[in-house]
């Protein structure tokens, strides 16, 4: 074959292979732009309202004012937060599975077995979407915007967060108090009881002076004491309060009462706890528990 064949050859196949490269750029950004699931740049501070629901299934956290709650328990407003502000993630990481409702109730997103997520602003839907089984290798959800045939496989940390049940959507942290707020703290440990008192000389327990640095550390745990978890509708029916096998009750230093916490022990490993005047009971682990409510002899000098 002549060198001048073969040049005309090679001509021929750089041709080709520019234009396969430019058709193939075009082609594939079409088709990203037509098989992204567009989720709405939504503003967290104007959702009144986040619902899922799956027949009588329901989790739905509203707002009142600036205070969340879901199925009428505290919510922690850092993860409303941070599943509102994960909107803007999944968009990019999204693809067109299916266009045909034949194929809605192998994924799971059909009506019968789809959650709905519903994100209210001003009590209008501002995101309707039909959530569907885990994707391929356990990435991702099928969802199908509601009303519409196609179904899209949504990546990324939007479309986990939408499988957080009740419990994840809930407050943990249920003491809230200042260390430099607080005067006196009283701890019953069973039928032993002793009580912490700020002076002008310092910090005394049993009237007896208390290691300053131990007294810090310890107060310093109230500031933001956080559960482990909560119990199931279940294990409420067992809880008891009655008579608590521990109770710690912190006040300031005008004498007015901070918080008050009264202990369960039928957790295995943990403790029930919940505040002495009533309300939501959480699970605080063995270890916590005794920080909370330790023997005496570990704050003396």
């Amino acid at each position: 074959m002549s060198p001048l064949v073969l040049r005309r050859i090679a001509i021929a196949l750089a041709v080709v292979l520019v234009l396969w490269f430019v058709l193939a750029r075009v082609g594939g950004a079409h088709r990203d732009d037509a098989g992204s699931l567009a989720l709405p740049r939504i503003d967290p501070a104007e959702v009144s309202a986040i619902a899922f629901r799956k027949g009588a299934d329901t989790v739905l956290l509203s707002r009142d004012g600036g205070v969340w709650t879901v199925n009428g328990l505290p919510a922690s407003p850092r993860a409303v937060s941070t599943f509102l502000s994960s909107l803007g993630d999944s968009s990019a990481r999204s693809e067109v599975v299916a266009q045909s409702s034949a194929s809605h109730a192998r994924m799971g997103v059909d009506s019968a077995t789809a959650r709905r997520l519903e994100i209210l602003v001003a009590g209008k839907p501002a995101l309707d979407l039909l959530l569907g089984n885990r994707g391929p290798d356990f990435e991702g959800f099928y969802v199908r915007p509601h009303g519409s045939d196609v179904v899209y496989l949504l990546r990324g940390s939007f479309a986990e967060l939408t499988s957080q049940g009740v419990a994840d959507w809930r407050e943990k942290e249920f003491v809230t108090v200042p260390a430099d707020s607080i005067g006196q703290v009283e701890v019953a440990r069973g039928k032993v009881r002793w009580t912490l008192a700020r002076g002008s000389g310092g910090w005394a327990i049993g009237g007896r002076p208390a290691d300053s640095t131990k007294v810090a550390r310890y107060l310093a745990q109230f500031a933001a004491l956080r559960a482990s978890g909560f119990p199931e509708a279940a294990q409420l029916d067992s809880i008891r309060f009655e008579h608590p096998v521990r109770s710690v009750t912190l006040s300031g230093t005008d004498g007015r009462a901070l918080a008050a916490l009264v202990f369960d022990s039928s957790a295995p490993g943990a403790f029930w706890v919940r505040a002495a005047g009533g309300g939501p009971v959480y699970r605080l682990d063995q270890r916590l528990a005794d920080l909370v409510t330790p023997p005496d002899s570990t704050l003396r000098q």
